[in-house]
């Protein structure tokens, strides 16, 4: 049996972040026969994509590639630096231009088993803030 690691606050790892910045990091698999299809629709997202994002206080908005053990994984960063996290989440996913820029991105990625229920990234916890 293993047991399961809890999470560990201290000075470079703060509970609660003094700035009031939430940091966010997520992981997906990216599908390899689509690979270069993500990175063309990422060269130029869609202006109302970028746009949505801000408006729902969305800022440092990242997404990197990489490879392990022969498989692709996309991984993103953003910081949310709003009030009111679930319905600014809410807003980007009922906005018309985003969910058609989804069916564009979405099937290029590889969903993990270690995702939320009705998520489609993966979040991963933070261990260290400097």
């Amino acid at each position: 049996m293993t047991e399961t690691a809890q999470p560990v606050w201290g000075s470079t790892n703060p509970e609660i972040m003094s700035d009031k910045v939430q940091r966010f990091g997520s992981v997906i698999g990216l599908k390899p026969d689509m690979e270069q299809r993500y990175r063309e629709l990422h060269a130029e997202v869609w202006p109302n994509v970028i746009r949505r994002i801000k408006q729902s206080n969305i800022r440092n908005y990242s997404i990197y590639i990489t490879e392990i053990e022969d498989k692709k994984y996309l991984f993103s960063y953003f910081e949310y630096i709003g009030n009111d996290y679930d319905n600014d989440m809410r807003a980007i996913a009922n906005d018309p231009v985003t969910q058609a820029w989804w069916k564009e991105t979405d099937p290029c990625q590889r969903q993990l088993p270690s995702r939320r229920e009705g998520d489609n990234w993966s979040l991963m916890e933070r261990v260290f803030f400097n």
